[in-house]
């Protein structure tokens, strides 16, 4: 009891993350590339603010009233804490001609008398200029975005709190202040702050729901006080213990590994369901409580004991997962697992001995030893309506699509995620792409050619579908160029030969930029290279990722020098999060399953056994997914571990029928025989396991993180599915396969 208290105290440890890429480890290279582009460029840690009227029907921005609050909030928007850049239409640098120079104005002066002529000519520029429109202003000009970066240090948690704490202050403000404005907030600071949100709402809904679902099917199948009480104990120390050894190993909270604890608790409910359902068996036979106990023990101690190490081979596969949040949840539930079996064998029989089960009659003996009897008489027809099932589901397989989109990982109980689609609806996209063009040379950014080339590339990329805004510094080039009214200076498409020329252009140009511009989160320090900044709108993570790769095509056929690189930035990243890991899961995928075959077949000392095992038990992870591909479609990331992480949880009734059935054998009982006898003994406890993972996993639906949503309702259908082979598809198959040869006398002889 001391042990598992010093383990439940290391919760006092546990710290929740805000880090949108602690989905990536340090060795991912995609990671490493953006860590890279941000150390030469600047760090993507917005918030966008999305301002529209009220009035859904006439609601402009650009009337007189709108701009100058719009210019007013701007304004204000710098004294958010962090910020180090504010972007909105009211400070859009304009570049307007000046004789023979230029000047360059903010799109909305913010001193004089702004006009309602003035107001619609400001929108009529804003919506012809591509800098602006689908970024700042919608293209019906009637939705607006503030743009507000700032600047993070590593790990930051504090920090987005406080930043997360003053925009909210700042938007009821402005809708105070502006009673005809309304705002919503995204962008990548939000994002973080939804990540943590989403751990403790899961944290605080799913841990109770999942106890009350486990004492519901404790009560409603053991209709015992005490065996509920004992069961629950256990489940509530296993899964406090296992979250307190994380805790004391610095394990830190996301999203992802808070569905941990409800795992465990689905897990260690399977296990003491077997013992407690045993105990019953022996108090029904006329045994006492005490010599009951001995005997659940005795019988279940391998079994269990086999489960439970299949199962925790499966978790711990999931460490050659490319993520390290799956990466905890593995460990987390592996501790939990360990944890669970020693107090199934320790802690269960104490409490059952304090507290004794009532002997009661139990008919579901003779009931299940019925459904035995139906399955041997109609095993040739089970075989072959399973196979056809079976069969019938694989073209689903091919239905699946892997797509991974941050914004929609949350539902819309987060107002994260509210604002995100209200923005991509009516402002502009949220997923962004960036490329690093390095020239290799000081100043070579100015050179002609690679002034063209920069056209050229966004030329094309404004050519690919949902590619909404493009910015990129030759466009800076060609609006200095055109006001310079330089007639007698040789160019094309509007940019000149000269770089010392277009150099000069950009001098001028920062020198003339309004307080708060700067061009160097454009271009860097020495003047090597520049980054090309597209908005994607309305594409899903597999359209990114085939963007991703055409961009990466056509620079490595039509980029000078060093300019051939590869887009990059944290939507890229989780645009290959599936990807990635399926190919890191294979390995692990194809080890456990080797791992498990060995463990079986060495327990049952067949390898027929142990190959009968593993061939039922990856059916349901083939069935599973065809029904989700006919039925749902997208999977993202879960999909990685799933079938690594079920083939340990799904051979738990496998395992029991087999021993069970391997046995009566040994015993001299026929196949058929031992069959009925397996479905007496185990069938209610198969049935009330597989019930019990399938609703604990099935709390998971409950979450509104997209990834613990589908891992719970996937898993979910595995272990029915399972349920279902294990009792008309494994019996058929051990009567054709079972002649009473090698694998019984082996069995006889021990």
């Amino acid at each position: 009891m001391i042990l598992f208290l010093g383990m439940i105290a290391g919760g006092k440890n546990l710290t929740v993350s805000f880090d949108t890429r602690i989905f990536y480890s340090e060795q991912n290279l995609l990671l490493q590339q953006l860590r890279g582009f941000e150390r030469k460029f600047s760090h993507n840690n917005n918030i966008l603010f999305a301002i529209s009227s009220r009035d859904e029907g006439e609601g402009r921005i650009a009337t007189v009233e709108t701009l100058q609050a719009l210019v007013e909030i701007t304004d204000q928007a710098w004294r958010l804490p962090y910020s180090t850049q504010v972007e909105s239409l009211s400070n859009f640098p304009r570049i307007v001609s000046d004789e023979d120079a230029f000047s360059v104005l903010e799109m909305v002066p913010s001193s004089g008398q702004l006009t309602p002529g003035a107001a619609a000519a400001i929108e009529k520029e804003a919506l012809n200029d591509r800098l602006v429109v689908n970024r700042l202003l919608s293209a019906d000009g009637r939705t607006t975005g503030i743009n507000v970066n700032f600047r993070l240090p590593p790990s930051a948690s504090s920090e987005v709190q406080e930043i997360t704490e003053a925009a909210h202050q700042f938007v009821r403000k402005i809708e105070a202040d502006y009673p005809h404005l309304r705002v919503h907030l995204t962008g990548n600071v939000m994002l973080m702050t939804t990540f943590n949100e989403a751990s403790h709402v899961d944290a605080r809904l799913l841990v109770p729901v999942a106890l009350i679902v486990a004492a519901i099917i404790v009560a409603v199948f053991l209709r015992s006080r005490n065996a509920t009480i004992a069961v629950l104990s256990i489940l509530g120390v296993a899964s406090l213990a296992s979250m307190g050894v994380a805790g004391w190993f610095g394990h830190i909270i996301t999203p992802a590994s808070i569905a941990a604890p409800i795992i465990v608790i689905s897990i260690a409910l399977a296990s003491t369901i077997h013992v407690v359902i045993a105990v019953k068996h022996g108090l029904a036979s006329g045994a006492d409580n005490k010599t009951a106990i001995k005997q659940a023990i005795r019988t279940n101690a391998a079994a269990v004991g086999l489960t439970n190490l299949t199962t925790a081979v499966g978790f711990l596969a999931m460490n050659r997962a490319d993520a390290p949040p799956l990466n905890d949840m593995g460990n987390i539930v592996f501790a939990g697992i360990v944890l669970s079996y020693l107090l199934t064998f320790t802690w269960l029989p104490a409490v059952l001995t304090l507290l004794p089960l009532k002997p009661s009659n139990d008919r579901s003996a003779a009931l299940m030893a019925g459904v035995g009897r139906s399955i041997n008489r109609f095993r040739w027809v089970l075989l072959i309506m399973v196979t056809i099932g079976v069969l019938a589901t694989i073209g689903g397989l091919g239905k699946i699509r892997l797509d991974d989109d941050f914004v929609r990982y949350f539902d819309d109980r987060f107002e994260y995620r509210v604002a995100s689609d209200f923005a991509e609806e009516r402002l502009t996209g949220l997923n962004i792409m960036e490329f690093d063009l390095e020239t290799g040379v000081d100043g070579g950014v100015y050179t002609a050619e690679y002034q063209h080339f920069l056209a050229d590339f966004t030329g094309w990329l404004g050519e690919q579908p949902g590619v909404a805004s493009i910015a990129d510094i030759s466009e800076i080039t060609r609006r200095i160029h055109t006001a310079m009214r330089v007639a007698d200076e040789p160019a094309r498409n509007g940019i000149p030969d000269n770089a010392d020329l277009i150099s000069q252009y950009f001098l001028l140009y920062e020198l003339s930029l309004p307080y708060g511009a700067s061009i160097t989160d454009r271009i860097n320090v020495s003047r090597s290279a520049s980054r090309v900044t597209i908005i994607m709108r309305g594409l899903t993570s597999g359209e990114i990722r085939q963007l991703h790769e055409r961009a990466t095509r056509w620079l490595a056929q039509y980029a000078p020098g060093q300019a051939a690189t590869t887009g990059i930035s944290i939507n890229v990243l989780f645009a290959y999060l599936s990807n990635d890991n399926i190919r890191s899961m294979i390995t692990g995928t194809f080890v456990s399953i080797l791992i498990i075959g060995l463990i079986i077949a060495f327990a049952l000392r067949s390898f027929v056994f142990g190959a009968l095992s593993l061939a039922t038990n990856l059916l349901p992870a083939i069935v599973g997914f065809g029904l989700w591909g006919y039925f749902i479609q997208d999977i993202g990331i879960a999909g990685a571990v799933i079938t690594t992480m079920t083939l340990g949880i799904v051979v738990d009734d496998t395992i029991h029928f087999l021993m069970k059935y391997r046995r009566q054998r040994a015993g001299g009982a026929s196949p058929a025989e031992a069959i009925e006898t397996v479905f007496s003994t185990v069938g209610v406890a198969m049935v009330i396991t597989s019930v019990s993972l399938a609703a604990g996993f099935f709390v998971l639906s409950l979450s509104g993180f997209q990834i613990n949503r589908s891992l719970g309702i996937q898993t979910s259908i595995i272990v029915l599915v399972a349920l279902g082979i294990c009792w008309f598809l494994l019996p058929p198959l051990l009567r054709l396969m079972d002649k009473g040869g090698s694998e019984i006398a082996n069995a006889r002889k021990e």
